[in-house]
């Protein structure tokens, strides 16, 4: 296992669970050293490739990963069945080691245990090396999860000794280190991310492009992309290449042949949908089609997301352009097999229409995502706030939660026929980004707006360097003492999280 270890990226593997005496670590690869091997390793200047990593130092792993899953110990009262099916990925900086860990998080079904087993399984890499874990992130998730639903059977009725299990973990690791072997893209030192914006010509791509990039003089005049055009924007401590495949049907064809190049290794596509151009709907779906086709014969699972574009405020009522909506929505939705298709409906003249599709874009690429969230759910039920949404400097959604109150607080219409819930909040949304960008400009650290029958708080609060967003929907505004009394434990917990978002 030592010798794997050695002619790999991979410094170690750590197993956690959450015992009689609280989190502890269970498996640890390498061998934990004592504090005089560790001092005779420094002097000796042993392979910089040797974790040199001491039980002490193990525990602080297993501490910190294990709170983050058990949050503020609320969650182990909920029905066991329901904390059987959490599982979640997160990528954590441990900067004291010098490393970053791809961490699985859920619990296992264990006799001995009253409750589900809390458990943290973590890959620790070198820091300079963390884009391995984000390039990789799907491979390396699937090979964890199969692994699991095997060993969580062996340790079902006691945990066993090391010894017994490290042929099981020695398994594993060749597995990762065959990814290491054949990696997606090259291991670098900065995370950089392609995301594609596809669709046919005069579909709202660039006007798209330019109002995240808040260059809105460039609105004026703008001409049809002609071919590909490839920018790049810095956010969330990334960069983000645009490719801006130009429409035309002369340049379809090019896209398709030479998929290898356009769309190869894309994170994200966005597919863009002119609402108020019905004759063309049919011509657009069969593009997506082969877009589509194309996407397969890569063997790339990328996410798509549907941007129905120029649902200006004054048409996006109308009789016509609703029929618009249901008619290509339908259709969208006879071509997924997976669920329901994510669609946005953006205008130009509401920028926040156009930050939710691509917060939601972004989010997609994070692994911190969805750990992130199940903490702001705990967080929400813990302080009865009905909405959190946390948000970057930039107006980005980082991450959000909404309870089934928030509907009723804020009079939101309920529709059967709406596929995105934030189609249901968009009213609202425009209410609470007017707000927002308001209080960015103001020197206080916390703000308080009544909307209809509810009130948003609105707070200033800092990771490290970073300025985040907290925006709270309640009912009352005395919930505001107990939210002040556990946001920082809550930030606490979730600062590794979100100092890893994407990046």
């Amino acid at each position: 296992m030592d010798k794997l270890i050695e002619s790999s990226i991979i410094k170690g593997l750590l197993f956690s669970a959450f015992d009689k005496f609280g989190p502890q670590p269970i498996y640890m690869f390498p061998d934990s050293v004592d504090e005089d091997q560790l001092k005779k390793a420094h002097s000796d200047d042993e392979e910089e490739n040797n974790l040199g990593i001491t039980l002490r130092d193990y525990t602080q792993i297993a501490i910190k990963n294990i709170t983050l899953l058990l949050g503020d110990g609320n969650i182990l009262h909920q029905d066991h069945n329901v904390l059987k099916k959490y599982k979640h990925f997160g990528i954590m900086p441990f900067p004291d080691f010098g490393l970053t860990s791809l961490s699985y998080f859920h619990f296992i079904d264990a006799e001995f245990s009253e409750i589900p087993l809390a458990s943290a399984f973590c890959i620790l890499i070198d820091e300079k090396k963390r884009s391995f874990l984000y390039n990789n992130i799907n491979r390396l998730k699937n090979i964890i999860t199969d692994f699991f639903s095997e060993f969580d059977n062996r340790i079902t009725k006691e945990l066993l000794p090391q010894e017994l299990v490290a042929g099981d973990f020695k398994k594993l690791l060749e597995k990762i280190i065959n990814i290491e072997q054949t990696p997606s893209t090259p291991i670098t030192t900065q995370r950089k991310m392609k995301i594609i914006l596809s669709g046919l010509d005069n579909s709202g791509k660039t006007s798209f492009i330019i109002s995240v990039d808040r260059k809105f003089s460039k609105l004026i005049g703008l001409k049809p992309t002609r071919g590909a055009d490839v920018s790049s924007i810095e956010a969330l401590g990334t960069t983000i290449f645009l490719w801006d495949l130009g429409g035309q049907r002369s340049y379809q064809e090019g896209y398709l042949n030479k998929s290898q190049i356009y769309l190869f290794e894309a994170d994200l596509l966005f597919y863009f949908i002119d609402i108020r151009d019905k004759e063309r709907f049919n011509e657009s779906i069969e593009y997506l089609k082969k877009i589509r086709t194309a996407l397969k014969n890569l063997e790339q699972k990328t996410p798509i997301i549907y941007i129905f574009s120029k649902g200006d405020p004054d048409i996006i009522n109308s009789v016509e352009i609703q029929s618009n909506i249901k008619n290509i929505k339908k259709k969208l939705t006879n071509l997924s097999s997976n669920g329901s298709p994510e669609i946005y409906v953006t205008t130009v003249f509401e920028i926040f229409s156009i930050l939710r599709g691509f917060s939601s874009g972004i989010a997609k690429l994070s692994p911190n995502r969805n750990l992130i969230e199940y903490n702001l759910s705990e967080f929400s039920s813990l302080t009865g706030s009905s909405l959190v949404l946390l948000l970057s400097s930039d107006g980005l959604v980082l991450a959000e939660h909404f309870t089934p109150e928030a509907m009723e607080i804020t009079k939101m219409q309920k529709s059967e026929e709406l596929l995105n819930v934030f189609e249901v909040v968009a009213p609202q949304f425009t209410t609470l980004f007017k707000i927002f960008y308001k209080f960015k400009t103001s020197e206080k650290e916390e703000a308080i707006f009544r909307v209809s029958d509810s009130v948003i708080l609105l707070k200033r609060v800092k990771i490290v360097n970073y300025e985040l967003y907290i925006l709270f929907l309640i009912n009352n505004e005395s919930k505001k003492d107990i939210i002040n009394q556990n946001l920082q434990d809550f930030l606490n917990r979730t600062q590794d999280l979100l100092l890893r978002y994407i990046s």
